[in-house]
């Protein structure tokens, strides 16, 4: 017999479990053989075949009510409702393949004993209590005790040295590199100063008291880049970490209209919004110009851009032509004899951006000796200092000629010519004094008008009688930083030679076609174009990459932000302030 049961299981009569049962009657009661399992049920309802297609219903242990009349047995047809300790059960029409089938409804009371003692309700917690429960331990374990070290230093360096909870538990991510240090990496109240305040400007300037603002505030409008905490750009426990924005809108918001940034009716830059011919303007170059007759007052530096096609050139005072020293037939190393690479004078510093100076000692004197006199080859004038240099030739020359031993052995001595060097002369009719006077003299004709010094300076001749103040030589002042506001990474781009960095040099620089130390050799916007055009998608770069945006001329932040001097970084101020 094919037995089907429809049970109930929410509050609308749609929604119910129909089970199938099958064999030769149904039984219904808590007992473990029962096929229908009514719990708490003392007694089993057991339900067989009556033939003709009826059922016949009989308790054992138990009673039931049918129709309103309690019986131990009886048969059943539709629309009869049983109901036995809690359950009501109602014959209903039976669906195609089923013999018979009733439809079971589970009272409150029934449902309580079915749970039995794993039901909440009958125990000493409820659910409402347990929750409580739940949430005060863990108010105390991530809130109160964490807090508790936020005013206890003593108590916050105990609990990170234990298993209990400290703030640490409040990190929304690891630090950035750059703050896992002593003093910041386990300390949270080194940034985090108020509890529930976000870190404030002075926390940072504790330790970086010589950041600067974007700008002079006291140039331009104060109110335009004050409310900007430092945390607003950036950013820690992030991942991945990144402290430093790069995003272009950080720069290009301001200055896509530099019209509204104007300074006595001047605006102080030009438009640019990305990296293209056309949104970004032509760079401009760093050049010294001395100030005053043979820079007395010392150098200048202005800024230039070789806008229409303008050619610009370096006031260096220094004679030198990269063509020429970069000749393989005209120029050799003097160790190996191979042709001079650009690394032979240039040498990085650690920073990858800039080089080391050229200097006198280290890169020249090896070809271009200093050596004034043939028959004392290895006597050489001091370089950089005129007036010391005239008093060794005046010294030396007196010497010679007033030394009645020293004149003699010149006069028997036969030096051997050397090309580039004046012949001095062996013997003088005159007294000592006179004679050294007039050799020191052609000396130094030769050495500032002829070849010598004025081989690699400007040399000015006065007309002066004094020796000393005949010849003046312009000083010499090679600039360091062509891009004072910008960054740039030698070491990355040399990394792109196939056989070695003069050629990578030489696609940006073009040395060797220079034939005038006048010549500016550093390239423009086109060639950074040509590889970084945000046009392109070749290698884009963003704003920071090259720009910095804490510059020198900034104001200090510890005063642009006006930290408080009661603060611990008070010292800041006044370090500012020098």
């Amino acid at each position: 017999m094919h037995f089907l049961i429809r049970k109930q299981t929410g509050r609308s009569d749609r929604e119910a479990l129909d089970t199938e049962y099958q064999g030769d009657a149904l039984t219904l009661g808590a007992a473990d053989d029962a096929m229908v399992q009514l719990a708490g049920m003392r007694g089993q309802l057991r339900i067989e075949s009556a033939g003709a297609g009826d059922a016949r219903v009989v308790s054992k242990k138990t009673s039931f009510v049918l129709n309103g009349e309690s019986f131990n047995g009886t048969k059943l047809k539709v629309g009869d409702v049983l109901s036995s300790e809690g359950y009501e059960l109602t014959v209903i029409a039976a669906p195609a393949g089923f013999d018979f089938a009733m439809e079971l409804v589970v009272s409150a009371s029934a449902r309580g004993m079915q749970a039995g003692a794993m039901a909440l309700a009958d125990t000493a917690w409820s659910s409402r209590k347990i929750g409580w429960a739940l949430a005060v331990i863990i108010l105390a374990a991530f809130l109160v005790l964490p807090l508790a070290g936020v005013f206890q230093d003593n108590l916050a360096a105990l609990m990170r040295q234990t298993p209990l909870p400290d703030d640490g538990l409040w990190s929304s991510g690891p630090l950035a590199a750059a703050h896992q240090t002593s003093g910041i990496a386990a300390d949270c109240q080194a940034c985090h100063q108020q509890p529930f305040v976000m870190v404030e400007d002075a926390a940072c300037l504790d330790c970086h008291r010589e950041t600067t603002e974007h700008v002079d505030v006291s140039v331009f409008e104060a109110h335009a880049f004050t409310g900007e905490r430092c945390a607003s750009c950036h950013r820690e426990h992030n991942e991945p970490a990144q402290l430093v924005r790069r995003d272009n809108d950080l720069c290009v918001d301001c200055h896509a209209d530099p019209v509204a940034w104007q300074v006595d009716g001047r605006t102080p830059m030009q438009a640019v919004s990305a990296f293209t011919e056309q949104a970004h303007p032509t760079f401009r170059l760093a050049l010294l110009t001395p100030k005053g007759p043979g820079a007395a007052h010392g150098w200048q530096t202005e800024r230039a851009r070789a806008d229409n096609g303008e050619v610009l050139q370096e006031q260096s005072n220094l004679k030198f032509t990269h063509a020429v020293h970069l000749d393989p037939d005209k120029v050799q190393s003097e160790l190996s004899g191979a042709a001079l690479q650009c690394d032979s004078c240039h040498a990085p510093r650690d920073d990858g951006e800039h080089f080391e100076p050229v200097t006198m000692d280290n890169h020249c004197r090896s070809c271009h000796t200093l050596n004034f006199d043939v028959f004392e080859p290895d006597l050489e004038l001091p370089h950089g200092d005129q007036r010391a240099a005239v008093v060794a030739m005046e010294a030396h020359f007196i010497r010679e000629f007033t030394d009645p031993d020293l004149r003699r052995e010149r006069a028997s001595t036969k030096p051997r010519r050397v090309p580039g060097k004046r012949q001095s002369a062996a013997t003088c009719a005159g007294n000592g004094l006179d004679c050294g006077r007039a050799e020191a003299l052609k000396e130094a004709q030769y050495q500032f008008a002829e070849t010598g010094c004025v081989t690699c300076h400007v040399v000015e001749y006065t007309g002066l009688s004094d020796i000393n103040d005949r010849w003046f030589v312009q000083p010499v002042r090679v600039i360091d930083d062509w891009y004072p506001f910008s960054r740039f990474d030698h070491a990355s781009h040399r990394s792109l030679a196939i056989e070695g960095s003069a050629e990578v040099c030489e696609s940006c620089h073009q040395a060797s076609l220079s034939e005038q130390s006048s010549d500016v050799l550093i390239p423009g916007q086109d060639n950074c174009l040509g590889c970084h055009s945000q046009e392109k998608g070749f290698s884009q770069v963003d704003c920071v990459s090259c720009h910095v945006f804490h510059h020198d001329e900034g104001t200090p932040s510890v005063l642009a932000r006006d930290v408080s001097p009661g603060h611990a970084n008070a010292s800041a101020v006044q370090g500012g302030e020098r």
